[in-house]
Protein backbone atom coordinates (compact mmCIF):
# COMPACT_ATOMS: atom_id res chain seq x y z
CA UNK A 1 0.00 0.00 0.00
CA UNK A 2 2.46 2.46 0.62
CA UNK A 3 4.46 1.41 -2.57
CA UNK A 4 1.17 2.61 -4.60
CA UNK A 5 1.15 5.60 -3.11
CA UNK A 6 4.55 6.44 -3.36
CA UNK A 7 3.66 5.37 -7.11
CA UNK A 8 0.76 7.56 -7.52
CA UNK A 9 2.65 10.26 -5.64
CA UNK A 10 5.43 10.25 -8.17
CA UNK A 11 2.70 10.07 -11.07
CA UNK A 12 1.22 13.11 -9.81
CA UNK A 13 4.16 14.88 -10.14
CA UNK A 14 5.14 14.19 -13.54
CA UNK A 15 1.60 15.06 -14.78
CA UNK A 16 1.88 18.22 -13.17
CA UNK A 17 5.65 18.96 -14.08
CA UNK A 18 5.27 17.69 -17.91
CA UNK A 19 3.30 21.32 -18.26
CA UNK A 20 6.68 22.90 -16.97
CA UNK A 21 9.38 23.34 -18.47
CA UNK A 22 11.72 22.32 -15.33
CA UNK A 23 13.06 18.87 -16.43
CA UNK A 24 12.35 16.09 -18.80
CA UNK A 25 11.42 13.57 -15.10
CA UNK A 26 8.63 16.41 -14.38
CA UNK A 27 10.22 16.84 -11.04
CA UNK A 28 12.12 20.52 -11.58
CA UNK A 29 16.01 20.20 -10.22
CA UNK A 30 16.53 18.12 -6.94
CA UNK A 31 18.70 20.55 -4.96
CA UNK A 32 19.33 21.42 -1.66
CA UNK A 33 18.04 24.65 -0.20
CA UNK A 34 21.44 25.58 1.15
CA UNK A 35 24.67 24.30 0.89
CA UNK A 36 25.28 21.76 3.44
CA UNK A 37 21.58 21.14 4.07
CA UNK A 38 22.13 17.32 3.57
CA UNK A 39 24.12 15.87 6.39
CA UNK A 40 27.16 13.71 5.64
CA UNK A 41 30.78 13.63 5.39
CA UNK A 42 31.82 16.14 3.14
CA UNK A 43 34.51 15.10 0.49
CA UNK A 44 35.66 16.01 -3.09
CA UNK A 45 34.18 14.17 -5.80
CA UNK A 46 34.13 13.56 -9.13
CA UNK A 47 32.77 11.72 -12.15
CA UNK A 48 30.64 12.27 -15.59
CA UNK A 49 26.92 13.02 -15.92
CA UNK A 50 24.84 10.78 -17.23
CA UNK A 51 21.42 11.98 -18.62
CA UNK A 52 18.88 8.29 -17.77
CA UNK A 53 16.13 8.11 -20.48
CA UNK A 54 13.63 9.03 -17.90
CA UNK A 55 15.61 12.45 -17.28
CA UNK A 56 16.87 11.40 -14.26
CA UNK A 57 20.83 12.77 -13.69
CA UNK A 58 23.26 10.46 -12.20
CA UNK A 59 26.65 10.76 -11.45
CA UNK A 60 29.07 7.39 -12.63
CA UNK A 61 31.86 7.61 -10.52
CA UNK A 62 34.89 5.61 -10.79
CA UNK A 63 33.97 2.34 -9.01
CA UNK A 64 31.12 1.87 -11.46
CA UNK A 65 28.20 3.48 -9.28
CA UNK A 66 25.97 5.63 -10.65
CA UNK A 67 24.15 7.89 -7.79
CA UNK A 68 21.30 10.29 -8.09
CA UNK A 69 22.67 13.73 -8.17
CA UNK A 70 21.06 16.50 -5.70
CA UNK A 71 22.65 19.76 -7.35
CA UNK A 72 23.55 22.79 -5.14
CA UNK A 73 21.12 25.49 -4.43
CA UNK A 74 19.74 27.96 -7.23
CA UNK A 75 20.77 25.16 -9.87
CA UNK A 76 18.05 25.65 -12.90
CA UNK A 77 17.20 23.13 -15.88
CA UNK A 78 18.42 23.76 -19.09
CA UNK A 79 16.63 22.89 -22.51
CA UNK A 80 18.76 19.92 -23.34
CA UNK A 81 17.74 18.11 -20.33
CA UNK A 82 21.09 19.02 -17.91
CA UNK A 83 21.48 21.38 -15.54
CA UNK A 84 23.22 24.99 -14.83
CA UNK A 85 24.72 26.27 -11.67
CA UNK A 86 26.09 29.76 -11.93
CA UNK A 87 28.13 30.08 -15.16
CA UNK A 88 28.53 26.47 -16.06
CA UNK A 89 26.00 23.93 -17.47
CA UNK A 90 25.78 20.08 -16.99
CA UNK A 91 24.54 18.02 -20.00
CA UNK A 92 25.51 14.06 -20.57
CA UNK A 93 28.54 13.06 -20.48
CA UNK A 94 30.24 15.99 -18.82
CA UNK A 95 32.81 15.20 -16.57
CA UNK A 96 32.40 17.47 -13.33
CA UNK A 97 34.43 17.75 -9.65
CA UNK A 98 32.64 18.93 -6.75
CA UNK A 99 32.11 18.79 -3.27
CA UNK A 100 29.42 16.90 -1.21
CA UNK A 101 28.02 14.54 0.43
CA UNK A 102 27.62 10.58 -0.88
CA UNK A 103 24.15 9.40 1.62
CA UNK A 104 20.85 7.40 1.30
CA UNK A 105 17.78 9.00 0.35
CA UNK A 106 16.40 8.54 3.35
CA UNK A 107 19.37 11.52 4.45
CA UNK A 108 17.72 13.66 2.55
CA UNK A 109 15.11 16.18 3.95
CA UNK A 110 12.03 14.26 4.72
CA UNK A 111 13.68 11.34 2.69
CA UNK A 112 12.11 8.84 4.64
CA UNK A 113 8.55 9.92 4.39
CA UNK A 114 7.49 7.91 0.95
CA UNK A 115 4.74 10.99 0.17
CA UNK A 116 8.09 13.69 0.21
CA UNK A 117 9.23 15.28 -2.99
CA UNK A 118 12.86 13.63 -2.41
CA UNK A 119 11.43 10.46 -1.31
CA UNK A 120 9.17 10.22 -4.34
CA UNK A 121 11.94 11.97 -7.11
CA UNK A 122 14.78 9.41 -6.01
CA UNK A 123 12.51 6.52 -5.80
CA UNK A 124 11.47 7.41 -9.56
CA UNK A 125 15.25 7.73 -10.25
CA UNK A 126 16.09 4.21 -8.20
CA UNK A 127 18.19 6.51 -5.25
CA UNK A 128 16.83 4.10 -3.16
CA UNK A 129 19.27 1.84 -4.48
CA UNK A 130 21.77 3.67 -6.20
CA UNK A 131 22.55 6.13 -3.70
CA UNK A 132 22.46 10.14 -3.88
CA UNK A 133 25.11 12.54 -4.28
CA UNK A 134 24.51 15.82 -3.03
CA UNK A 135 26.65 18.15 -4.34
CA UNK A 136 27.45 21.31 -2.18
CA UNK A 137 29.20 22.99 -5.08
CA UNK A 138 30.40 21.32 -8.87
CA UNK A 139 32.77 22.77 -11.36
CA UNK A 140 32.85 20.87 -14.80
CA UNK A 141 36.15 18.98 -15.19
CA UNK A 142 39.21 20.28 -16.22
CA UNK A 143 41.34 18.52 -19.03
Amino acid sequence: MVRLAAALTAASFLVVGCAGEDSRAGFGVPRQQEAGEVPGVREELGGTVVIATNGCLHLRLEDGSEPWIVWPPDAEATDDGGVRWGDAAFADATSVTGSGARVALEDLPDGANPDSYFASFGGFCDADDAGVVAFDSVDPAEG
